[in-house]
């Protein structure tokens, strides 16, 4: 495991908006706030604070188009989950 994500799973819970958001982003790319909401169902006003805190934390970067993209790999997140679920 890295250890951004070590830092991550410390400070996110998994069952968190946050976590959710960072998972969505490492798996689908760069994203807007709006593409987030709509393919998640999770509602803009829950969105925009995940995505501060995660920025404001590390874990994700803002490109210059207003996208984010997550800095963890999506591979580190699905090694984690399937190692806790066994």
């Amino acid at each position: 495991m890295t250890d951004l994500l070590d830092r991550v799973l410390k400070d996110v819970s998994p069952s968190t908006v946050q976590f959710k958001v960072l998972t969505y982003l490492a798996f689908k790319g760069p994203s807007s706030p709006v593409d987030i909401s709509e393919e998640t169902g999770i509602s803009p006003g829950s969105v925009r604070p995940a995505l501060r805190t995660l920025l404001d934390k590390g874990y994700v970067k803002q490109l210059d188009d207003g996208s984010y993209r997550s800095l963890v790999p999506f591979t580190d997140i699905v090694s984690h989950l399937y190692s806790v679920s066994e």
